[in-house]
């Protein structure tokens, strides 16, 4: 079976070496499912146990960075029970803990879209570089759920109060917004994104590798003061109860049938 996840190594022009961690589903636009988020936290704790390590890439194959949540993922846990639905949020959690944990710092690089669980994965990454043409969208409230699990991230990315606008309009919004949001911090066409990637891994590398290493758990325990991470195992519950509801699956239905879902018909005539 092909690797829905590559874990690879290069040098920059000083030597040193940066990891790679590279979604490769790009034939379902690199959707999470079960196989991703396990590969995601394996490959994490493969790159953190290198000490030679100065920086990871986080990167995805094809158009898109990630299209969220696979839905036939998502059609599995329609029928899974509530225990079996925390268990499957726990997943993504440890694939979230695991790219926010790396001891090294994380640069991302997003294309095309990136929806959902995948702007949960950018909003792990210590530095976001994003293609002009990139696309957001929090779209789980248009399927009756909710971004539960990503939310610890997505707030201390961007802040609360635009959280609120993204979460609660779930509109779709360009890579200048996400700029002005802080979910990214540099836009640029593709030509020009490649070269500032290596620029920026150049820059990173020829910091002293301890200090970066304590750099980052310096920021990891002044986050940590904002307690969001207490809220981890309400978020699971959350989205477990939330994923066998009715609304979540005549939402899921009417995504797949391509037709507006119940909660959108047209009220009934009145006299």
């Amino acid at each position: 079976m092909t690797q829905p996840v590559h874990v690879t190594r290069s040098t920059t022009r000083n030597g040193s070496v940066i990891g790679e961690l590279r979604l490769a589903r790009p034939e379902r636009g690199n959707a999470l499912d079960e196989a991703m988020l396990d590969a995601i936290a394996k490959g994490c704790a493969e790159l953190a146990s290198d000490g030679a390590l100065r920086a990871v890439l986080l990167t995805a194959e094809g158009r898109h960075f990630c299209a969220g949540a696979d839905l036939a993922w998502m059609r599995r846990a329609a029928e899974l029970s509530d225990d079996e639905n925390i268990l499957d949020a726990e997943r993504l959690d440890a694939a979230l803990g695991a790219l926010a944990g790396l001891p090294a710092p994380l640069v991302a690089k997003a294309q095309g879209c990136a929806y959902g669980g995948g702007i949960g994965l950018l909003c792990c990454a210590d530095v976001v570089l994003a293609e002009t043409g990139a696309t957001f969208r929090f779209s789980e409230p248009l399927l009756g759920l909710v971004p539960a699990v990503i939310s610890p991230y997505v707030v201390r990315a961007i802040g609360l109060r635009r959280t609120r606008r993204r979460f609660l309009a779930a509109e779709a919004f360009d890579a200048v917004q996400a700029l002005e949001d802080g979910l990214v911090h540099e836009v640029l066409d593709a030509a020009a994104l490649e070269a500032r990637t290596r620029a920026l891994l150049d820059s990173i590398a020829s910091c002293g590798p301890v200090a970066l290493r304590e750099c980052k758990a310096l920021l990891d325990r002044l986050q940590a003061r904002d307690n969001l991470g207490a809220e981890t195992i309400a978020n699971r519950r959350l989205i477990a109860r939330l994923r066998t509801t009715s609304e979540a699956h005549e939402g899921m239905a009417a995504f797949l049938g391509r037709r507006p879902p119940a909660w959108l018909a047209a009220p009934a005539a009145t006299d």
